[in-house]
Order: structure tokens, then sequence, then C-alpha cells
């Protein structure tokens, strides 16, 4: 299942950038502000927020523009809800590698409730009328079929920092934060809003009489639930983690676990992907264990069979993409020396002309990142991929370096980006 937003092609979003561009920032904020105009919107919106997340932009003002562009950026992201595999859903499936994706939190409504927390420090009001504008997440039922189930986490986050920060003494004493939970609990309608529901209730700043009446409302729609089953599920894992037994117990009671597996659209089923697959574990059981001639022999046979793969009219482009993505990850933390380069060379040029990322960014982006964050325990490896990335020609891939090598190293630790 995958929920899809219409993409701004990188010249609007530059447009839209430039109509609210705040005053010539310092550097490297202009040059990544600059870099991010060029990208998908999720992306642009991402930069901007991590800008100001990495605390060290000194303007408040521009700070605060920032997140307010970002927030109205993001409603142009392609996925709208973050989503999770189930497990066992995960291998050499399509569904792994959108669950992957989704997990960078580059959705519309985690990007957008991501900047709702980062307006809250800069200007409360202004935080709680960018929340009041989010679409209230809307859990449509699931099948067992379903191999992803939402994951809306971050909505309640920036619930529950709302309504512990975004009210004034005069506003709690009348009840209105407790009103304004009231109103969100009263909207549920999914086993999946019960975890994060939860979680808002004991983190909410409200006397213990005001907790109650939250938890008696929490336990009126859990009472009146009628969940599907594959939400439920997916829910008491949730729950597990919460202390919330009594509410998992009587969701127990409604529902059943999914008799049949998720429908999967399985990786290497193709003959061409078939035969790259073993090709790959041969290599890597050969090893060490053929002389180290014929071992580059064979290994530059298949890096000549990888040059010549191309889509099975059996696949999607998704499939093939992640297919050949798992191949060049898997070479690139066999193989050291030159032919690293090569591998390393040959991947990048595939990633940035690959059709997804127009498609799909984020499920695009995910593969390059997972090259990124294997690499960074080698300082040296590391440096090679940022390198290759930047002289990709690609705006994404230039972006994530140029934020990387500003910003990743001494992140604040209260900064919300999880990447």
């Amino acid at each position: 299942m995958r929920f899809t937003a219409l993409l701004l092609i990188p010249a609007l979003v530059s447009q839209v950038v430039s109509a609210a561009e705040p005053a010539k920032l310092p550097q490297p904020f202009q040059s990544i502000f600059d870099l991010a105009s060029a990208a998908p919107p999720e992306f642009t919106a991402d930069a901007l927020l991590r800008m100001v997340e990495s605390g060290k932009l000194a303007d408040r003002k521009a700070r605060r523009e920032l997140v307010e562009h970002a927030f109205q950026l993001a409603m142009s992201a392609k996925f709208a809800m973050r989503m999770e595999a189930v497990k066992g859903a995960t291998t050499d499936t399509e569904s792994g590698s959108l669950s992957q994706a989704y997990a960078l939190e580059l959705d519309v409504l985690s990007l957008r409730s991501r900047a709702v927390r980062d307006m809250l420090p800069l200007d409360p009001a202004k935080a709680r009328d960018l929340f009041s504008q989010i679409v209230k997440p809307a859990l449509a039922p699931l099948t067992c079929d379903d191999a992803l189930f939402y994951q809306p986490s971050e909505f309640y986050l920036a619930l529950s920092a709302v309504a512990n920060g975004a009210f004034s003494p005069r506003e709690k004493t009348k009840e209105e934060h407790v009103n304004f939970l009231l109103e969100y609990l009263g909207q549920a309608s999914s086993p999946l809003q019960i975890a994060p529901l939860s979680t808002v209730i004991q983190s909410a700043a409200v006397t213990e009489a005001q907790r109650q009446l939250l938890w008696t409302r929490l336990a009126s729609f859990v009472e009146n639930l009628q969940p599907d089953d594959r939400s439920s599920s997916a829910a008491l894992t949730e729950m597990s983690y919460t202390g919330v037994e009594a509410f998992a117990e009587k969701l127990r009671q409604k529902s059943h676990d999914c008799q049949s597996a998720p429908k999967l659209e399985k990786y290497w089923q193709s003959a061409t992907s078939k035969q790259l697959l073993e090709g790959g574990k041969k290599l890597r059981e050969t090893l060490n264990a053929t002389a180290p001639v014929d071992w580059q022999r064979q290994l530059s046979d298949y890096l000549n069979l990888i040059a010549d793969w191309t889509q099975d009219s059996a696949e999607s482009d998704a499939v093939y993409y992640h297919e050949k993505c798992l191949v060049y990850t898997s070479l690139l933390d066999l193989v050291r020396g030159p032919q690293s380069d090569r591998i390393l060379a040959d991947y990048v040029d595939f990633v940035g002309n690959s059709g997804l990322y127009q498609q799909s960014p984020a499920e695009w982006f995910a593969e390059p990142h997972t090259v990124l964050t294997r690499a960074k325990p080698d300082s040296s490896r590391r440096a090679k991929v940022l390198e290759a990335y930047q002289r990709s020609g690609n705006p994404v891939l230039e972006l994530e370096v140029a934020l990387e090598r500003a910003f990743r190293a001494d992140a604040p630790s209260w900064a919300v980006s999880r990447r």
C-alpha cells in the first residue's frame, strides 16, 4: 500500500522557496539553501529543518522563516504518512524497501509534525497555528494482505509538545489544553492510535483529575472500537511498550491474528536477478578460498554482468532498482582496493540515472542513504562515498553531502532529525 501526493518539479520548488526567501544567510547555510531549492520538496523541507536543528544559525527570525517554509513545502512530499512493514515482510521484498524508505520520515505527516516541534521554542503560538493546519491522521482499515501498517508517531509527539508548551497559564486555567487533547482523542479511529495516545496522556502536563478524564475518553474509544486484524496485531506490539495492558487485553478480545501471510512482491524472481544473486553469493564464499588473481578475474566478470543487467519486463522499476542496488551494496561491503572505486562509481552512476528519483524520491534515496550509513565506521570509505555523491550531479546526493559535512558531526542532542 502506498500513499501519494503531487510531486513538485524542482523548478516549481525553486519558485516557492524564492517566494518566501529569508535575508541572505551566512555560510554554509546559504549554499545549502541554494542546493535544497533544486531538490524534490521532501528533501528541501528536510534540509531547511536540519539547518535550524543544527543549532548554528543565530538569526532567530531566519530560523522561524525556514521552519515555516519547510512546513509548507512538506505538503508536497510523495508519501502522505509513514508506514512500517510487518514482521517477516522486510527481507528481499518491496515492502521491506518501502519500510526502509518510510523510516527516513520524509512523508507529509512526519515532516510537518517535525516542523511544529522545531517552531515551538521559537514561537509557541505559531507552532500551535501550524499544528492546526495538519490534516488529522485518518487510518483506514487494513487487511491481512497488507504488508505495511501506519506509523503516525511523529504526529502524536507534536500533539504532546503543543499541548504541553503552546498554551498560556490563563488558557490552562480554563482547561483549554485538556479540551485540545480531548478533541484529538475523540477523533481516533484505529488501534494503531492507542499506543501513541497513551504516551500523550502519560506525558501530559495536567492535574491527576484531568489525566483521569483523558484516560476515560481513551477507554471509551477502545471499548467502542471495531478493529481490523492487521492493525490490531501491529498495535498490540506497540502497546507492549506503553504500560497499558488493560487496553491491550480489550483489543485482544476484539480481534484475531491474521491467519494468512501478507501479499509480498519478492525480489530475485527473474532469471537474470537470480543469476546475479547466486554470483554474488559465490564471490563471497570463495573470497578466501581462491587465489587472489583468480578471484579478481571472477570479480571482473561479475561486474561486467552487472553492467549488462537490464530490467526484466515482468519487474517494476522499483524492484529492478532495489535489486541492483542490493547487489552493488553487497559488493561495496565485500571488496576493497581499486575495484571498490569502480564499483562505487558504477553504483552512483546507476542511482543517479534511475527514474525512481522522480517517481518516488524517498524510496529512491533509501538506497544511497544505506550506503552512506554503512560507510560511516570507516572514515576513508565514508570520504570516498561523499566525494562520489558530490560529483554525481544529482541534487539530493549533493545536498546530503553538504548537510553531512556541515552539521552531522556535532548535531545537538535536542535535534528532532533522526537522520
